[in-house]
């Protein structure tokens, strides 16, 4: 993805104002949102096997000295897929721009039809730290229809500062995922 393209369809100037804008977009309008997913398809020629933002977002965004946040290679994560049976649930506590989750879902995804992956069967959860990636994160869940759970957060601690609910209310692979920002703020108890 061209970073001139991608600045000229969200409206910005700077890459600093991208989480945030992204923010408003995935939870504002749900036409416009959908307009937006739509054209960053095409921007991608439809290419849903990696994460697109990861370029820029790591060269212009990520915060490794600071979070010490680091890059999932997108071989690895087609490797972790791979070792593991592609069913049921994936948990991912560090989330980051959501590489690996992406990875698993299209491992998955590649090998059936369309009508035989249902989102529902293969819920997502999701810790990320940086309010830099959850914007990023929750749009690459949402725009591939995956449902799950993305908490704003430290996984270790277990203090969430938010979390989002991805519905994708048609259970269908080719749908988007509306995201639900839920009312939490609080630590995650352990049973």
């Amino acid at each position: 993805m061209k970073k001139d393209e991608l600045f000229n369809l969200l409206g910005i100037d700077d890459i600093k104002d991208m989480p945030d804008r992204i923010m408003e977009i995935i939870m504002g309008d749900l036409e416009y949102r959908n307009y937006i997913y739509a054209e960053l398809l095409k921007m991608n020629d439809f290419d849903m096997s990696h994460d697109w933002f990861q370029e820029i977002y790591e060269n212009e965004l990520s915060e490794r000295k600071q979070k010490k946040q680091d890059f999932t290679p997108a071989a690895l994560g087609v490797i972790c897929s791979e070792l593991t049976s592609q069913k049921g649930n994936v948990h991912e506590p560090t989330a980051g721009n959501g590489a690996m989750v992406i990875a698993d879902w299209w491992q998955r995804c590649r090998k059936l039809h369309p009508w035989e992956h249902f989102p529902s069967q293969h819920m997502v959860t999701c810790w990320e730290l940086s309010s830099r990636s959850i914007p990023i994160l929750l749009l690459n869940l949402s725009i591939r229809g995956i449902m799950g759970y993305v908490y704003h957060g430290d996984v270790l601690e277990k203090e969430v500062k938010q979390k989002y609910i991805l519905l994708n209310e048609k259970d269908d692979t080719l749908c988007f995922s509306d995201i639900i920002k839920s009312n939490i703020n609080d630590k995650i108890v352990q049973e």
